[in-house]
């Protein structure tokens, strides 16, 4: 029997700029100066059309004054690219551990016909995650410019973000075939950033259980929603979607198996102050299980309905670095990703085997050895020299864990 894995959400390329100073007169032109003005910020992300309204002008002269020209005029090409987005490196990691195995993984989207496009689709070509439903569409490719000045806050470092949704803001539910909705795991990775599927995830979700796919929902900063009102829960979806706590089923939360989320996320979707009172809203939102990463302490998870063996709600340690290493802070880029890809992937495994209850105790093994592996690269997007050398590699990683947890 194989398994069929299906994914849709936020797929762009990074374009890494690791020399910025965000004390430079450059910088402070086009820096923020309220919460959610539309300009710059270390640590934030905003959205590349907001900042050209705040700058007052278009955003690639901003990009050229703060990182300088090429000898055409032109912004200096990044000093790094690389496939990025909460749903197709989560995809990436679970198609490299489960080729072999009996699996089918593909993403569904769409990138820009431009030179980006073409950038982003040769580095998918060297990964197992099948991307014929990628369309390629008349415009820009997404794209997150990342603007890092290791100087900042006292040599800490920081990173800002600017996102170019490009063709990404005309993919919707009406994209998503048969093949999409027909998978066993249906798998959806930060739609915030995809504002068409975002708004339509009711339905989506709801079409995929119906069908009898297990679903799975990575989520993302909402910065749309934060924007609209910062003092009201997010609600999983658009606009349209009920929110957590107010008034209506929230259909979302019950057509979802597993819901996969940072803390940050967790507090503003529950509305919520603390985690703990977070996990309790999520527990009786009719969702089957969730995940909550809280960094480089632990993650917080529980499974109680649908097609989860029960679990009582428990927190589970990171991988501790070995002692020697130095700091224990890495390049985090796309640890959650790939977090969210090791439970995908083991999952996956766990349908193909017909296991009864799923369980996820042993998918979130996965995921934490995924997160550790990434936490030791740069970025989240891994390319394997060899079939099987990411799976080797992470089972190394899981295994350390097993014994961290054993002590």
């Amino acid at each position: 029997m194989k398994i069929r894995v299906a994914g849709a959400g936020c797929c762009l390329m990074d374009l890494i700029y690791p020399e910025v100073d965000f004390s430079s007169a450059a910088f402070r032109a086009s820096a923020s100066a309220s919460e959610g003005d539309g300009g710059l910020a270390p640590g934030r992300l905003v959205f590349a059309a907001d900042a050209e309204d705040f700058a007052g002008r278009p955003f690639a002269e901003v990009l050229a004054a703060i990182v300088g020209r090429a000898p055409d005029g032109r912004a200096a090409a990044p000093a790094a690219e690389n496939v990025g987005g909460p749903s197709v490196v989560s995809l990436v990691h679970a198609a490299q551990m489960l080729e072999g195995e009996g699996a089918e993984v593909s993403f569904h989207g769409a990138a820009g016909a431009d030179a980006v496009g073409g950038e982003l689709r040769a580095l998918l070509s060297r990964t197992p995650l099948d991307c014929s439903a990628l369309e390629r569409r008349p415009g820009r490719t997404p794209s997150t410019c990342v603007l890092s000045d290791p100087r900042w806050d006292s040599g800490r470092g920081e990173r800002c973000f600017v996102n170019d949704i490009g063709v990404a803001d005309s993919y919707g539910p009406a994209d998503l075939g048969d093949r999409f909705f027909d998978s066993e795991l249906v798998a959806l990775g930060g739609t915030a950033l995809v504002p068409r599927l975002h708004e339509g995830l009711d339905g989506v979700l709801t079409e995929a259980r119906r069908r009898g796919a297990l679903t799975v929902v990575n989520t993302v900063f909402d910065f749309r929603a934060e924007r609209r009102d910062r003092s009201a829960p997010w609600p999983l979806g658009g606009s349209r979607s009920a929110p957590l706590r107010g008034p209506g089923p929230a259909a979302s939360y019950s057509a979802c198996d597993l819901l996969v989320m940072d803390r940050d996320e967790a507090l503003r979707l529950s509305g919520e102050r603390e985690i703990i009172a977070a996990a309790a809203a999520f527990r009786s939102s009719g969702v089957g299980a969730f995940a909550i990463t809280r960094g480089g302490e632990s993650v917080l998870a529980w499974a109680g309905n649908g097609r989860f063996k029960p679990m009582a709600m428990r927190e589970f340690r990171v991988l501790r670095p070995p002692q020697g290493t130095g700091s224990s802070r890495g390049d985090t880029t796309g640890c959650g990703d790939t977090f969210a890809g090791g439970i995908i992937a083991s999952l996956a495994e766990q349908l193909k085997a017909g296991r009864d209850g799923l369980d996820l105790d042993e998918a979130l093994s996965w995921g934490i050895a995924a997160g550790a592996f990434t936490l030791g690269i740069l970025g989240g997007t891994y390319y394997e020299s060899r079939r099987g050398e990411k799976r080797e590699l992470v089972t190394s990683r899981r295994e350390a864990w097993l014994a961290q947890e054993r002590k």
